[in-house]
């Protein structure tokens, strides 16, 4: 039967080692829901909450003289670009399963990793992607994608969020007419850990929002935590100089082709290094900005700013690194009008290569014998 429509129950995405079609095996349960990490299977993206492709065939065109007309349009590499979002829930982070085999948790460490991603479109009756009786339609896969950008939000009203961004040159749909394809993603729902129709998988840890944020373990800048830049009221649980709303993080790590002649499709998509990695901090203003900005400097040292540390880690174990050498690039103070909002303050701070991203879940640490536990 032909779909009318296509809707968030009836997909379900994979990521995997580029070139695997070993499904994910059970591996270690958690609160009772299993969990996925072998870098070497396919495993499965639990908290999606949105998937993206886009392909832009470019073309380069050639003219001669003694004509108008196009003499030829010549067709050059397609650029696959799959973006997708995530609650931040326990479950590994797209990040972690795009990067598999990385050597290391920082930037370079994740660069050259390739993955392959797979979406899979089943029957629009069905409650549960791959249920009992549910045909698959079809499948879309992606092969040899690079991480493109990430960005984390950790917001006052919703859910912390994980985005990521892929790129590639190969995409393939698959129409399997009901049938298997190439890889029946979610064959078996319940040996995938996706739940059943009877008892669907919960979020592992449970979706993070701002209650999850670890303040106390987190490490903020000081214009951030205190009345002053260098000094002021300490950021302890009875006494805040703000109060935060939204903390916001990424990085764009702009791919750039290595090409080679005999081949059309490059060879390799670079990280283009030095990178710039910026975090805002939004808080409800309760005083000023309490940051100064002399033409000449301070008196002392002939300088504004000075280098922060930026750490956030959320309950369930996640921590999002910028490293030591964050400075502020902008503040910005506003709102309060008549309309009856009140005051905020944006803080915006830029570093450049630092950006690591730890989880209990990552592939690249994981053991059979790891246990998830709440920070």
């Amino acid at each position: 039967m032909v779909n009318r429509r296509i809707f968030w129950a009836v997909q379900g995405v994979l990521i995997g080692k580029m070139g695997y079609t070993t499904l994910a095996g059970v591996s270690s349960t958690v609160n009772g829901s299993d969990i996925y990490h072998d870098s070497t299977v396919m495993n499965p993206v639990m908290g999606v909450q949105s998937v993206g492709i886009t392909t832009n065939f470019n073309l380069e065109q050639a003219f001669e003289l003694g004509q108008l007309a196009l003499y030829e349009n010549i067709e050059e590499v397609p650029d696959i670009e799959v973006t997708m979002e995530k609650v931040i829930d326990g479950a590994p982070l797209i990040y972690h399963l795009a990067t598999p085999g990385a050597t290391g948790a920082g930037l370079v460490g994740r660069s050259t990793a390739r993955c392959d991603v797979r979406l899979a479109i089943y029957d629009d009756t069905a409650e549960l992607a791959g249920g009992a009786g549910n045909k698959l339609q079809a499948e879309v896969y992606c092969s040899g994608m690079y991480v493109s950008s990430i960005a984390y939000s950790f917001p006052v009203d919703g859910n912390c969020t994980e985005s990521v961004t892929l790129v590639g040159n190969h995409k393939e749909w698959i129409d399997s007419g009901g049938e298997a394809s190439v890889l029946n993603v979610f064959t078996d729902t319940a040996a995938l850990g996706m739940g059943t129709l009877a008892s669907p998988t919960a979020a592992p840890s449970g979706v993070q929002r701002r209650e999850n944020v670890d303040v106390y373990n987190s490490t903020f800048p000081a214009e951030i935590t205190s009345s002053g830049v260098d000094g002021g009221l300490e950021f302890t649980s009875t006494d805040r100089k703000v109060h935060i709303n939204s903390i916001s993080t990424s990085a764009d790590l702009g791919r750039e082709e290595i090409r080679e002649l005999g081949k059309k499709g490059p060879y390799f998509r670079y990280v283009t290094f030095p990178l710039e990695v910026t975090c805002d901090f939004e808080v409800t203003a309760t005083s000023g900005d309490f940051v100064n900005a002399f033409e000449e400097g301070r008196s002392s040292d002939k300088k504004n700013l000075n280098d922060r540390t930026i750490i956030v880690v959320l309950d369930e174990g996640l921590a999002v690194n910028l490293g030591t050498k964050n400075k502020l690039s902008s503040v910005t103070y506003g709102g309060g009008d008549t309309g009856g909002g009140n005051s905020t303050i944006t803080f915006s701070y830029s570093t450049f290569n630092d950006f690591t991203v730890t989880h209990p879940r990552d592939p690249m640490t994981q053991t059979d014998s790891a246990v998830l536990t709440r920070v």
